[in-house]
Formats: structure tokens, C-alpha cells, sequence
């Protein structure tokens, strides 16, 4: 039988995407280089008086990208209290460095960037099906949660006064306060036993 453009696909052969799986998978494997390059890319930009401590900017960028591809998987719903958590204390800091609204939220963007960027130089398997829209809502509402929750992190520093006056230079972890550093521990570790339980449960 002769297909005319147009003519809708023939039902005896199912269309292939790129699912779940096959995401999570693929961000996975770019974990390390969005890490890498998130960091250099908020470091590069210089915004706000105070510049974030390396070692505080590189917990806070592992601790969010580890959670990117677990937003995606069978798990998201656990972490998504975690997510939100983290963002909102990136928020914070920002507020904390001096950044206004917009450059903390430009500061997120930058991950949506990298990720975007690597989406369309290596797309998952080879780019050779497409990607199940599915999938890209899921990603697309993952980081405008992010983009939010980093707002209202911000906006809550300034409401409480959490900032203030101090001249520009590098900001220390000491003197985020102990609350931060305890904030941003638990959710680390909240993160771990979710996916400790995740391993456990596919081995039995």
C-alpha cells in the first residue's frame, strides 16, 4: 500500500520514544560535567557584592544536580520536598551575596541552559528516536519549581533580615550561619537514605 504525506502512522507499527528510563539514564551520565559547569558558569557571571565561598557554591551545586535526574524517576515525589528545600536555600544565599531577585534567579537559569545545550549536541540515544513529551514536562516543571522556590528563598532572606551591610570579597561557609550548613546537611542526607532505599528495594 502506497503512505501519501500526511496519511497518519500505520497502528501495526509502534512508535519509539525515549522514556523514563532512558532520561534518567542520560542525565545521569551528564551529572558530573553539569556540576562542573554550573559552578563556572555562577562564578563567571560575578554577580552580586559578595562572592560565594568555592567550597559552599560546589556543595550547593552537587547537592541540586544530584537531585535533577532523581526529579524524573519513580522517586520524584520524595524528593521533590528536598528539591524545593534546597532551591529555596540557594535563594537565600543569593540573598545573602547580594543579588537582587532576577540575578538569583539567572543563576538557575543557568543550569536550564547547560542542560538545554546538552540536550541538543548529544540527545538521549543518539538522538536517533525522540524524546517522549512526557519526559520534557517533566524536566521543564523540575526546573521552573526550581527557578520558584529560589525566588521565594530570596524574597524570605530579605523579609527576615537575613543579610547585611557588609563590603564585597568572598562570603565563608561560617559565616552563612550554622543554620545553613545544617539545612543543607539534612538535605543531603535525606537525599542519601532515598536513594539508599531505592537500591535496597531493587535488590530484593
Amino acid at each position: 500500500m502506497q503512505i501519501k504525506p500526511g496519511d497518519p502512522p500505520s497502528p501495526s507499527v509502534p512508535t519509539v520514544r525515549v522514556g523514563m528510563v532512558e532520561f534518567t539514564e542520560w542525565l545521569d551520565e551528564r551529572v558530573e560535567n553539569l556540576r562542573v559547569h554550573w559552578a563556572q558558569e555562577i562564578e563567571a557571571t560575578g554577580l552580586g557584592h559578595g562572592r560565594i565561598d568555592e567550597g559552599l557554591l560546589n556543595r550547593f551545586v552537587h547537592c541540586l544536580v544530584d537531585m535533577l535526574p532523581l526529579m524524573l524517576g519513580p522517586h520524584r515525589d520524595q524528593i521533590l520536598p528536598l528539591w524545593i528545600r534546597g532551591f529555596e536555600l540557594f535563594g537565600t544565599v543569593a540573598a545573602r551575596r547580594g543579588l537582587a531577585a532576577g540575578e538569583a534567579i539567572e543563576e538557575v537559569h543557568l543550569l536550564r541552559e547547560l542542560v538545554i545545550r546538552d540536550l541538543y549536541r548529544d540527545p538521549p540515544m543518539g538522538g536517533t528516536v525522540p524524546l517522549s513529551l512526557r519526559e520534557v514536562l517533566r524536566l521543564n516543571r523540575a526546573l521552573d519549581r526550581a527557578v520558584t522556590h529560589a525566588s521565594v528563598g530570596h524574597t524570605d532572606a530579605l523579609f527576615f533580615e537575613f543579610f547585611d551591610a557588609e563590603g564585597s570579597g568572598v562570603l565563608p561557609e561560617a559565616d552563612m550561619g550554622p543554620e545553613l550548613s545544617g539545612q543543607l546537611d539534612e538535605i543531603e542526607s535525606e537525599v542519601h537514605l532515598v536513594t539508599a532505599g531505592a537500591s535496597v528495594r531493587s535488590l530484593d
